[in-house]
């Protein structure tokens, strides 16, 4: 399984001290009180936006009543939530909803990632990414780049044990990014990663018409934990990305709604990627 992300954790724990504060019977004003904190201490520690030193989690822990079982679980949850994580060096450019982002996907035992206008970026090749990159707006293109490039490294060797399982419009793969020479190193590139034991890579064709959820791009995480939810993140137009950890997403549809949508376009539509006849075309 793979090594917790630090904010993954931090999110997780204040998700169990959220749900310890309720099992107990107390509203935040009455911890606040009790624990002579303000209101507002109480609110950051429950949604994540601070870190929980030692002795607040201990004092909590004992107000709360919490189970010795669990309080040691806690306890070690706090002290890993504390490390830096492996993406540290590149905080400064990142903003927080991709910070959570890398943080589940660090610690996902699952991704599942459906792409109808690109190539996801964890199947990109270095020309194709630096090609996108080119074209958008970020000033950091060089180290955004980097930063895909290592979270590549980090998935695709498989020392991290994380199953990684992608649907591919046809669209994205006839869209020629950069030049044909970079297309067909892309295409190539694809069929060598959907190789790896770990890897599943489905394109969905032209003539497969309209099916669930093809508007617009999204990722699954799957964690370890049964007791952790999975987490939808959605893509924007401008490539900034939106959680989806609670249980609808937009007017109808919940967190379920995709994975079964996921489901279904990968066990009736998609193909693998050998039967493709792109990269042919390009050739």
């Amino acid at each position: 399984m793979p090594d917790a992300d630090p904010m993954y954790l931090r999110k997780r724990l204040s998700a169990q001290l959220q749900a310890a504060r309720k099992k107990a019977g107390y509203s935040q004003p009455e911890v606040a009180e009790e624990m002579v904190w303000s209101l507002s201490k109480i609110m950051r520690l429950e949604s994540g936006r601070t870190k929980i030193s030692i002795t607040d989690l201990r004092a909590l822990i004992t107000f709360y009543g919490v189970p010795e079982e669990m309080a040691a679980e806690l306890l070690v949850h706090a002290q890993e939530a504390r490390r830096q994580p492996w993406w540290q060096e590149y905080r400064n450019i990142l903003s927080e909803g991709f910070k959570s982002y890398l943080g589940y996907e660090a610690s996902a035992s699952v991704v599942r990632n459906f792409e109808v206008l690109f190539i996801p970026g964890l199947l990109q090749t270095e020309e194709y990414a630096r090609a996108i990159l080119a074209r958008s707006v970020v000033p950091e293109k060089e180290d955004l780049l980097d930063l895909r490039m290592r979270r590549q490294e980090r998935l695709l060797q498989g020392s991290t044990g994380t199953e990684l399982r992608f649907l591919i419009d046809e669209a994205a793969l006839r869209r020629v990014v950069g030049n044909p020479a970079v297309m067909r190193a892309q295409l190539d590139h694809l069929k060598e990663v959907s190789q790896l034991p770990h890897v599943r890579v489905g394109i969905i064709p032209f003539e497969a018409g309209l099916y669930p959820l093809l508007r617009s791009p999204y990722v699954i995480f799957e964690f370890p934990s049964t007791e952790q939810d999975r987490v939808v993140y959605l893509e924007n137009p401008d490539g900034s990305v939106i959680l989806r950890d609670k249980a609808t997403v937009g007017v109808h549809r919940s967190v379920e709604d995709y994975l079964e949508a996921f489901w279904e376009v990968e066990n009736e539509f998609a193909r693998p990627v050998s039967e493709s006849q792109v990269s042919d075309d390009l050739t």
